[in-house]
Parts: structure tokens; sequence; C-alpha cells
């Protein structure tokens, strides 16, 4: 199975003969069999056949549709999934303070331990003064004692600017990269990062739709108008794991390079057609990649990790496992 990304402004993505056809003024841009394709992600100006659109709805394949700047707009989805006792439980489950205050800690302390363990692997740590991994390591406790989300909003905040000081000192050359810059970002390790976290929101989102929760019911991430909480909540542990290295791995071998961002009207970059794609193809492998999954004791792609992981959630949510376990760094670094 395969993602299908188009980022050619003005295709066409229509059907013929049990393959998905992209086209552009004649040309035959992308062609592959129908059923080989799960997931269609359109950047931009790209427009779907009826044919095609009928096609997705049917055999349950999801399209993204994101700006050419990376920004999520929206997505063709499937009927909705018919198991109303998950949700009903899930629903239950959001008000109860103590249930989401313990699942909101659980969150927050998965994601600092990917970040802990993503630090450690990075061999440019030259930072004045403590440590970011002693940072990190420093918050952990605090987080499992947290009264309130407002306390572990602080301590994920705190967090996150340790772990991007560990993630400036790993950068090769300078990028103007400080800190955190969400929109728009302003230098290329933000922009590489936001469309990245951007890609991942839309694989747990899938995740997250396959197993049948509602996505827009968060634990950590309030929910609010047009907001996918629970697909942000269940991204956090798999940030530093997928996208982070991958971003790393992109700008230290030179794979993308200065050139290939664009300024926006608007203040922020965007990539160049061509860097784009070969991001793209990055992100691809990266999440395609097989890991280890410790919890069934099996091998599988980090796509599948997603929804897995979104599984091991729902049946907390219906009281079939008592705790929530993120998934681990460790274990997506194993050798192959």
């Amino acid at each position: 199975m395969a993602i299908l990304y188009i980022t050619e402004q003005g295709a066409t993505v229509g059907r013929a003969d049990g393959r998905i056809v992209v086209t552009k003024d004649k040309r035959v841009l992308e062609d592959m069999p129908a059923l080989k394709v799960e997931h269609i992600v359109a950047y931009g100006n790209v427009h779907l056949t009826p044919s095609t659109v009928a096609f997705c709805l049917q055999q349950g394949v999801e399209v993204a549709f994101l700006s050419m700047a990376g920004v999520y707009r929206g997505r063709l989805q499937p009927e909705f999934t018919k198991n109303v006792v998950l949700r009903q439980q899930q629903y239950l489950r959001a008000a109860d303070a103590s249930f989401c205050r313990a699942l909101a800690s659980t969150i927050v302390v998965g994601k600092i331990r990917n970040m802990i363990a993503m630090a450690r692997r990075q061999r440019r740590l030259r930072e004045e003064g403590r440590s970011p991994v002693a940072e990190l390591e420093a918050i952990l406790p605090r987080v499992a004692s947290a009264q309130t989300l407002e306390s572990l909003n602080g301590f994920e905040g705190a967090a996150s600017a340790a772990y991007f000081r560990s993630f400036r000192a790993a950068l090769k050359d300078d990028w103007g990269f400080t800190a955190r810059a969400y929109h728009p970002p302003t230098d290329p390790v933000n922009a590489l990062l936001s469309l990245g976290y951007t890609l991942l929101y839309n694989n747990v989102l899938t995740a997250v739709g396959v197993v049948g929760l509602d996505p827009y019911m968060g634990y950590f991430h309030r929910p609010r108008q047009g907001h996918a909480a629970l697909a942000s909540d269940l991204m956090e542990e798999h940030r530093s794991v997928v996208v982070d290295p991958l971003v790393l791995t992109a700008l230290n071998k030179r794979m993308i390079t200065g050139h290939d961002f664009r300024q926006e009207s608007g203040g922020g970059l965007r990539l160049t057609a061509g860097a784009l794609k070969r991001f793209l193809s990055l992100y691809a492998a990266r999440i395609s990649e097989t890991v280890s999954y410790p919890a069934s004791g099996i091998r599988t792609s980090y796509r599948q990790v997603l929804e897995l992981q979104a599984r091991h959630f729902a049946r907390v949510v219906l009281g079939e496992e008592t705790t929530y376990r993120p998934y681990g760094a460790e274990a997506a670094i194993q050798p192959k």
C-alpha cells in the first residue's frame, strides 16, 4: 500500500482501467494500481475527477488537502466508523477530570522521554550551562506530580524549549534557528519541522479515524472549533521519533539546502516544488521504515505503529486496559 503525494500545480487525478493516473497537459505524472493506493495527499491546486472521488469514498482511501506551504486544509473522508460505543465511552472519559489529568500526564511524560532519547543520540551538544538532557530529566518527576492541565502545559513548554536547544546544537550549520516558530515559520528549520508535523498529524488523524475514535475529542489538547485535539494528543510521542531526526538528516546531509526555500509574502518560508518532492520522498521512506513494536512483539512499519497506538488508546478508553503507554524512541531505532 502506498501514499500518493501530488505537488504538481494544475494536475488532475483520475481513474483509468483500474489505475490511479495523475496527469497535466496530457502528460502522465503518476500511474499506479488503484488498489495499492492507501492515501492521497494533494498540495495546492490539484483536481480530483468525480469518478476518483467516488472510488476513494467506496474504497476507504482518504484524501488530505494541504496548501503549497504545507498548511493542512481538510480531507475527503469515507463514511465514519459505526463504533458508537467507543465514541460514547470516549465522551464519558472526557468528562472525568482525573482520567484526563492522568492521561495528559502520560502523554507529556512519553513525549519528554522520547525527547531525551533523541537528544542523547546527538553528538554536537556543546551548550553552556546545564545540559538540555539534564533539564529534561529534571522536568519528568514534576510532570508526574502535576495537578492541573495548565501546569502540564507549562512543563511541556519548558521541556520543548530545552529540547530545541539540543536540536539547534545538533545542526551542522547556522540556519537562523533559535526556537520553534509556528505561524509563519521564519527559518528553514522551522519550515521543515512544521511541514513534517503536518504530515505526521495527517497520518495520526487517519489512524484515529480507522479505529473509530472521534479525532476532535482530546484530553491533553482541549477541544476547540476545527482542531482534531485527539490527533494532536496521540502525535506528541511521535514528533521526536519520526520528524525531528528526518529534518536533522535532511539538513546535515545537505539533502535540503538554503537554496531550496522561497520567501512568502507573509514573512514565512516554503520549499520550492523540487525540494518539496524530495522532502516528501524522505518522509514517505521514514514513515514506512520497519521498527520494533514491543507491546505485541512484532516488527512493522512506523505508519502501522500509529494505528496500533490508536487501538491501544481505544482499549484504555473502553476500560479493557488500565494505562496508556506511549511508544518509545528506543524501539524505533533498533537495527533492522
